[in-house]
């Protein structure tokens, strides 16, 4: 076991311990949001045929300098345009309609005028005007979309264009949390005096699922009959991630590091030298890791940020490195710190460069400063305190980079 280890090596431990996941067939109405196992190609060319891009008129071959057409007549009897577009001839073409062989532009309705059986040009006609060539969007055997990659709408979009209804993704992370400390109650339960409601589990639950895993359940120490030993044997065999919440530094004990170790667990480290997390930790049983997270709320969100977000996002094949920037702070932070430490703030890109604002209510226990929090200030070991001005190395906690 790794004792009082720095971030860097938290993160290194947790990587080489990243649980696998397996793959699944989705509809594509679910599809939104998951991650390719691997690349995408196209069955056939987009579009599938040369295409109009306006409403208008197919022209072919131009007979004569004046630009006039005769309307084609000989329409099939199903309705349409013909196969083959002579030349002087024209037909009108709905967007996204299919051009006869010959067509050589397109001209909008509003370029043109109509005189009984012939049409008249106004303007220059410039050969492939408005035409969209078949597979120029993606040819035949063209990668879509690359392992790796989270659909978005436009890939839903390009997927459904090319008849795509089903597509394999890997598995959401699947994943359970556990408050050990005896006086957190569920939240729909009345607290006696001494005890409080739980805001981790809802918290974390919000997160989880923006990270894209899936919250299997939440127990509770001061509500559960069974032992809390017998409930995380259990949850090993169902998830791929169990959140223990508290119960890291009570009474004296480490709670949540004997429960790990008196279920068997290998237990990967045990405190991390920054501020929060002098206590967090990690551990790994049979294909489930085991995270230990602080029980005070802001605290609890700074881990999960740090340590469950990177693994979750690593699990299904995303990029799972926060992006680093040089910020200037705003309104500075007065206190000095001995180890390292990260503050909550508020991150945003100005003509200047980036900015950042200390948030307010940096105590570990306070929710205030998550509230709108997108950044963590990584100040080092003596740090601080920082002037208004001054720049800071920032923890983009919404942006991600493979490097």
């Amino acid at each position: 076991m790794h004792q009082d280890i720095g971030l860097e090596q938290a993160w290194q431990l947790l990587q080489e311990q990243c649980p696998s996941l397996g793959q699944e067939l989705v509809l594509l109405d679910d599809a939104l949001g998951r991650v390719l196992p691997r690349n995408l190609y196209a069955k056939h060319d987009l579009p599938p045929e040369h295409q109009s891009a306006v409403d208008g008129y197919a022209l072919g071959e131009s007979p004569n300098a004046d630009h006039s057409y005769r309307l084609c007549q000989d329409q099939p009897e199903t309705g349409g345009v013909p196969e083959v577009l002579k030349e002087g001839q024209a037909v009108p073409v709905n967007t996204g309609g299919v051009l006869p062989r010959g067509t050589v532009a397109v001209i909008p309705h509003e370029k043109v005028v109509v005189e009984g059986q012939y049409l008249r040009v106004l303007g220059n006609i410039k050969p492939g005007d408005n035409i969209k060539r078949a597979g120029e969007d993606f040819a035949r055997n063209d990668i879509l979309l690359t392992a790796g990659t989270q659909i978005e709408p436009a890939a839903l979009g390009l997927l459904a264009a090319l008849g795509i209804g089903e597509v394999e993704v890997f598995q959401k992370p699947r994943i359970a949390i556990i408050c050990l400390a005896d006086n957190i109650v569920p939240p729909g339960l009345e607290p006696d005096r001494g005890q409080m409601r739980d805001s981790n589990g809802p918290m974390l639950s919000g997160f989880i699922s923006r990270q894209g895993g899936v919250v299997t359940s939440v127990h509770y120490r001061s509500v559960t009959g069974t032992s809390m030993k017998n409930v995380l044997e259990d949850l090993c065999s169902q998830t791929q991630m169990i959140i223990l919440v508290g119960g890291t530094y009570q009474n004296g004990k480490n709670t949540s590091r004997l429960l790990m170790e008196d279920a068997g667990a290998q237990v990967l480290f045990w405190g991390v030298l920054i501020q929060p997390g002098s206590h967090v930790g990690a551990g790994k049983l049979d294909n489930t890791l085991i995270l230990s997270l602080s029980g005070n709320p802001a605290a609890c969100a700074v881990h999960y940020h740090l340590f469950a977000a990177p693994v979750i996002r690593s699990m299904q094949g995303l990029p799972w490195k926060y992006r680093q920037v040089v910020a200037r702070c705003s309104n500075g932070f007065a206190k000095r710190t001995s180890s390292r430490r990260l503050v909550r703030g508020k991150a945003l890109w100005r003509d200047s460069g980036w900015e950042v604002e200390v948030l307010p209510g940096q105590k570990p226990s306070m929710l205030r400063s998550w509230l709108g929090c997108n950044a963590l200030i990584d100040l080092p070991p003596g740090g601080g305190p920082i002037e208004a001005g001054e720049e800071v190395q920032v923890i983009l906690l919404g942006e991600y980079t493979d490097v």
